[in-house]
C-alpha cells in the first residue's frame, strides 16, 4: 500500500481571538489526518495565545514569536514544515472537512501541479452567502491569469514543499504582494491550478490579516503584472 502523504499546515496568527477557534477547529476536523499543524503566535496581544493554548492535540506544534509580519511569519513556519506539501490556513477563514484529501488526491494524480487552490464562498457576519471566488483552474490559463490578476486564495492553497527550494520564499518586498509573487514565481518553473470546488469559506471583514493592503505600494499590483508579462 502507498504511503499516505503528509501535510503540513502553516496558521500565523496576529490578534485573531474573534475567529480563531472556528478557523483551527476546521482543521482538526479534516477527513485527512496525517498533517501537523504549525500554528504561530505573531506577537498577539488579545486572548489568541490563550485560545491556542486549549488545545490538546499532538498535532498541533505552538510558536510565539515577536511580531515579524505576515510574509516572514509564513517563512517560519515553512522552515519549521516536515511534510510532502504545504497547506495554508488564515486564522479567520474556514476550510471544509474534505478540503485536504481532494487537495492531496489531485496532487498526487498530477506530478507537474506544484500549486493547487480551490474555490471559496465568501461570507460575513451578517451574510453567510456574500459572494465567491471562482478562479480559473486550467494551469495553461492561469498561468495568463497571472500577468494581469492573483487568480487563487490564499488560504485554500496547498504546495508542495520542495517548490520552495527552487522558487525561494515569501518575499517581504513592499513592492509586490508575497502571495501573488509566490504563485507567479512557482508558475515560472511548474504548473498551477484550482481545484473548481468550493474548500473554503472565506471571511470577508476589514481587519483580515491576509486581506489588508496597507503595507503595500499602490503599485504593487502592476509591479507583478510587468514581471510576468
Amino acid at each position: 500500500m502507498k504511503e499516505q502523504a503528509f501535510i503540513s499546515v502553516v496558521l500565523p496568527v496576529y490578534n485573531a481571538q474573534e475567529y480563531l477557534k472556528e478557523s483551527i477547529d476546521s482543521i482538526l476536523c479534516q477527513s485527512y489526518p496525517h498533517f501537523e499543524f504549525i500554528i504561530i503566535n505573531d506577537g498577539s496581544s488579545d486572548r489568541s495565545e490563550e485560545i491556542i493554548l486549549s488545545y490538546n492535540d499532538p498535532r498541533i506544534r505552538y510558536i510565539k514569536q515577536e511580531n515579524k509580519g505576515l510574509g516572514a511569519t509564513l517563512n517560519v513556519g515553512i522552515a519549521l514544515a516536515k511534510g510532502k506539501y504545504i497547506a495554508r490556513q488564515d486564522q479567520d477563514d474556514v476550510s471544509l472537512s474534505d478540503r485536504f484529501k481532494k487537495q492531496v488526491d489531485y496532487l498526487e494524480q498530477h506530478p507537474n501541479v506544484v500549486l493547487l487552490g480551490t474555490h471559496a464562498r465568501i461570507f460575513t457576519n451578517s451574510d453567510p452567502h456574500f459572494g465567491f471566488h471562482k478562479h480559473c483552474s486550467d494551469p495553461v490559463l492561469l498561468k495568463f491569469d497571472l500577468m494581469f490578476d492573483n487568480p487563487f486564495v490564499h488560504s485554500s492553497v496547498m504546495f508542495k514543499r520542495e517548490i520552495i527550494d527552487a522558487v525561494g520564499n515569501y518575499k517581504s518586498d513592499r513592492d509586490l504582494y508575497e502571495d501573488y509573487d509566490l504563485w507567479s514565481r512557482m508558475s515560472y518553473v511548474k504548473e498551477v491550478a484550482n481545484l473548481p470546488e468550493v474548500l473554503v469559506l472565506y471571511r470577508h471583514h476589514e481587519k483580515g490579516l491576509s486581506k489588508n493592503f496597507t503595507n503595500f505600494k499602490e503599485e504593487a499590483l502592476y509591479n507583478q503584472g510587468v514581471k510576468n508579462i
